[in-house]
């Protein structure tokens, strides 16, 4: 059985309104359009998704990504 487009739609809001909360409690990503939240991840503070930054540190591609998300932050306040 084949999935209809409204099926695709239904799980792709309900993957977006699911990080869109995690970013919320976590107040630290950002994003332009929600569509961007539908496509990767975003990893939370367990162990298995943080290992990569917390035992080896950020890459340098990254290290790009917050400092320009806190770049952001300091000129909208």
């Amino acid at each position: 059985m084949n999935k209809t487009k409204a099926e695709y739609r239904h799980h792709r809001k309900r993957v977006i309104a699911r990080k869109k909360e995690f970013i919320k409690k976590s107040g630290f990503w950002h994003y332009k359009f929600e569509g961007q939240l539908g496509k990767g991840k975003i990893h939370c503070s367990c162990r298995m998704c943080s290992g990569k930054t917390k035992y080896r540190g950020a890459s340098l591609a990254d290290r790009r990504k917050i400092d320009r998300c806190e770049l952001m932050i300091k000129e909208a306040v």
